[in-house]
């Protein structure tokens, strides 16, 4: 029989890689928030509110990938 192969040294998967994924989507959303905010394209109160509702939503999303990963791992047991 074969054995699996891992990842590749550099490569991330699993629960870690899409936290990373979730954090990576929240700074680039902020980054293009606060450029909009530089340019004067985007009020400044509708950076507090839209800046809530990313950072809000990224932890959902953390949240949500931690419980999936921990359902998955009882049910491996």
């Amino acid at each position: 029989m074969t054995e699996p192969k891992d990842a590749a040294p550099g490569s991330s998967s699993g629960l870690a890689g899409t936290l990373k994924l979730i954090a990576v989507v929240a700074v680039l959303l902020l980054a293009l928030l606060a450029a909009g905010f530089v340019l004067d394209l985007v009020p400044k109160e509708a950076i507090t509110e839209v800046a809530t509702k990313v950072v809000l939503l990224a932890g959902i999303g953390v949240v949500t990938v931690f419980l999936i990963g921990a359902l998955i791992g009882r049910g491996k047991r």
